[in-house]
């Protein structure tokens, strides 16, 4: 009933969201501004240290956990601008201490420095800030020193130019918007440079409430960089959060008209709707991709407005400066128009290949990952000979001048991201019972690149159309099982599309990007090689990423601790889809055992993902110390093993699946059209968890979340058993199970199976162990079938351990 209601709200949605009159066009009444040309940002971005410096002693600073001693030394500020000071560079002799305090975060903090604390010292120490900093370093003050020394103008040159040229992080407007009202924020940075054992490399202490740039959501990092690297190896809330925290706006509407050149250059304009989420903002930072390049914004009024895009291999970041001051909850409407190469790339006459890297932000996006929802009108202007296939619905198709034709497409209710392909295509169309219909594009001709290969006369055709009744047929079924376990989609379609890229696919709402290689038959492949590693990938891709419309699309992800599940369920459901198409488990086995290598083996760096760090570290996992191949094993493998557990433990003879498809179910109608954090779908999985899984007696299921999202801990299992049968034929069994390689407090509800003489293999109980513990126990098993062979663990790869 609840999932009946909730489709039937989404539906009352897009009726809503179609019957609304499109907002008037934005109208430009004047000329456009110059990028970067704002008097206050151009003060930012030249301020150096300038006239007489402040002496100190003894004086500390402590910022969210991060202590800054000065025994004694010389603080020089920066210039004011707009009244506020930003800056100041100390020489002298410090010391910068942090000891973390969750468990976790420590871990990551020891594969640097050993210990899970950061003690260093320092004799030359960069801030930048917007908070009561340099009013403090003036309380501490004992003197000046005079005027500033040309080496610590130095140093803050060489911190601007490093943002700029090798982190590509644009410094000042994170600065801006407190310089901006002129009024103090909470923003600081600390840079200085290690030494000891870590000399070459730099460290960066940040405090921004906005989300360190590096780790956000997280507003505070700790993090190391060099001329090659940056890496995060702390990161962390603030204690106590403010009412400026967070992303200053949310976008919920993009009008989108882009115009394709031969080339797969664009011209384009977006008109987007905002809402502000904090009093006072005047700076509305977007997400563009580096190569477009804008050429003027304006107010919902027409007119132009200041912007901020510097250089496309610097510091490209774009923002917007707003005339006044906005309030929580305004409605702001901007104009922006940009153009430019880079985005969308020409792989052949007729094919064209929207980059990876432009997928989130080829438009003007928010900063909220996959978690902000938006809806969509996209205007696309292209060759005739062309089609294009995107997110939403086409409205409408119709001829243009010059060989052009215009096509519209729309979303009826708010998506995460939108997304296009381009190209000549040939279709195929199938429908599942429901009238589902799933929609397979394969580009006519070959991308150029390929074209060696198959003039080469050895691998045969590699035409990609063929392929078609396959992956349409896989993305039917894919569909119709995970509507099974997941509950319905929102909407009733789905184009699968081939793509340049041979080694990986990608999921948009009703849009989904297949790898090429994917569409060749088993002899091409194997003939390239693409059957040695990996071999199981080129028929789990398609259903993987087709139950990305429920995981990422239709239930996004909260952070880069939350991505986690995205990947994870989605490789849960590519093992559902195993389950169901074959009539033997050897596939689904094979499967689950290669989940458990991925986490095992160790890399070149002798790391074992499983040790690297839990699920909610996320892409922080693969660094120098741990390899860079630790995350998707870590978050694909040990993600998808949450859920089986989750799954196994539900399990019983008489309803199979169904309880576990209910939480599922649950958690979909939750949190259908919003992000999702890990403590959201522990909360959801609580709601509707049988009593067997309350191990704890709490109503939750912190044990487990604890022991397999939150930590790192892999148990071992040892099992034998003894069958002895009586004179009325009624078998006991002598069983002696042991977990251990975990701590006191660590619980499972482990599955036990009983393995007969006549293969068959039947599950028998839930055993709950605690800690490393034997069970040694003796109980009857009434008359069998066939005689007792064996007790086992871990049949169905019930629980992640290391046997």
């Amino acid at each position: 009933m609840l999932r009946a209601l909730w489709i039937s709200s989404i539906l009352l949605m897009v009726a809503a969201v179609r019957a609304q009159p499109p907002a008037a066009p934005i109208e430009p009444n004047g000329a456009p501004r110059p990028a970067n040309s704002d008097g206050t940002y151009q003060a930012l971005r030249g301020a150096l240290p300038a006239g007489d410096g402040f002496t100190v002693k003894d004086f500390t600073l402590e910022r969210e956990g991060g202590v800054f001693h000065f025994d004694q030394g010389d603080f020089y500020f920066y210039g004011p601008v707009n009244g506020l000071v930003t800056g100041a560079v100390f020489t002298g002799k410090g010391h910068f201490s942090l000891a973390v305090k969750d468990a976790s975060e420590q871990r990551s903090l020891a594969l640097l420095t050993k210990s899970g604390v950061m003690q260093q010292d320092f004799t030359s120490l960069v801030l930048r800030f917007t908070d009561s900093t340099a009013d403090e370093i003036r309380k501490a003050s004992s003197g000046s020193p005079g005027k500033v020394p040309a080496h610590e103008v130095q140093a803050a040159t060489d911190l601007a130019k490093s943002f700029r040229k090798r982190l590509n992080e644009n410094l000042e407007l994170h600065l801006l918007p407190d310089a901006l009202n002129g009024q103090p924020g909470s923003f600081f940075l600390a840079s200085f440079r290690m030494g000891g054992a870590f000399t070459g490399k730099n460290v960066l202490f940040l405090v921004d409430p906005e989300g360190a740039f590096d780790a956000a959501p997280d507003e505070v990092a700790l993090s190391t960089w060099d001329d090659f690297t940056l890496e995060t190896w702390a990161a962390y809330r603030m204690a106590h959060p403010e009412a400026k925290s967070g992303l200053r706006t949310r976008v919920t509407d993009e009008n989108l008209d882009v115009t394709f050149d031969k080339s797969g250059s664009i011209k384009s304009s977006a008109e987007t709707t905002l809402t502000a989420r904090k009093d006072g903002m005047r700076v509305v930072r977007l997400n563009l991709f580096p190569t477009l390049r804008v050429s003027g914004v304006f107010s919902e009024t027409g007119a132009p407005l200041d912007f901020v895009q510097e250089a496309k291999d610097a510091d490209p970041q774009f923002a917007i400066m707003l005339p006044a001051a906005a309030k929580a909850g305004q409605t702001i409407r901007v104009l922006t128009r940009y153009a430019g190469p880079g985005a969308v790339r020409q792989d052949g006459g007729d094919v064209y290949y929207l980059l990876p890297q432009a997928r989130e932000n080829w438009y003007p996006a928010g900063l909220g990952q996959l978690g902000d929802f938006a809806n969509f009108r996209m205007t696309f202007h292209l060759q005739k000979t062309l089609q294009i296939v995107a997110t939403g619905k086409q409205i409408s198709l119709t001829p243009e001048d010059k060989g052009m034709v215009r096509a519209v497409w729309a979303t009826g209710a708010p998506i995460a991201v939108a997304g296009f392909n381009l190209g000549n295509f040939k279709m195929k169309e199938d429908k599942t019972t429901d009238g589902f219909v799933i929609d397979g594009y394969a580009n006519v001709n070959l991308p150029d690149m390929y074209a060696p290969l198959a003039q080469s006369d050895t691998l045969g055709t590699m035409s990609t159309a063929s392929a078609l009744p396959n992956e349409v047929s896989q993305g039917k079924v894919a569909i119709q099982i995970y509507t099974d376990f997941f509950g319905k989609l929102p909407y009733d379609h789905i184009a699968l599309t081939q793509q340049s890229a041979c080694g990986f696919g990608q999921s948009w709402p009703m849009l989904v990007y297949l790898p090429i290689c994917a569409f060749w038959d088993t002899t091409v492949q194997h003939e390239l090689g693409l059957l040695d590693y990996d071999q199981s990938y080129w028929s789990e891709v398609t259903p993987h990423e087709v139950s990305h419309q429920w995981w990422g699309q239709l239930v996004g992800f909260g952070s880069y601790r939350d991505q986690w599940m995205s990947e994870g369920f989605a490789n849960f459901s590519a093992g559902i889809f195993l389950l169901s198409t074959n009539p033997k488990m050897d596939k689904y086995r094979d499967f689950w055992n290669e989940q458990k290598r991925n986490l095992l083996q160790k890399n070149k760096m002798g790391v074992r993902p499983i040790d690297a760090g839990p699920l909610t570290m996320g892409t922080r996992v693969s660094n120098s110390k741990a390899g860079e191949n630790v995350y998707q094993m870590l978050i694909y493998s040990k993600g998808a093993y949450v859920l089986h557990m989750l799954e196994m433990m539900e399990w019983t003879p008489q309803d199979k699946e169904a309880a576990f498809k209910r939480s599922m179910q649950q958690f979909v109608t939750d949190y259908a059209g919003k992000a999702a954090t890990t403590e959201d779908w522990k909360a959801s999985m609580e709601k509707t968890m049988p009593k067997s899984l309350d191990l704890r007696g709490d109503g939750r299921l912190d044990w487990f979340f604890d022991e397999y999202v939150y930590g790192t801990e892999l148990p071992h299992y040892t099992v034998n058993s003894a069958f002895t049968v009586g004179a009325d034929g009624v078998t006991s069994c002598h069983l002696t199970l042991g977990q251990s390689n975990v701590s006191k407090s660590f619980l499972m509800a482990v599955p036990l199976y009983l393995q007969m003489a006549n293969g068959s293999t039947v599950r028998i109980a839930n055993v709950v162990m605690h800690g490393s513990d034997t069970i040694d126990h003796t109980f009857q098993l009434g008359k069998l079938p066939s005689p007792a062979k064996a007790m086992l663990v871990n049949y169905n790869a019930d629980v992640l351990s290391d046997n």
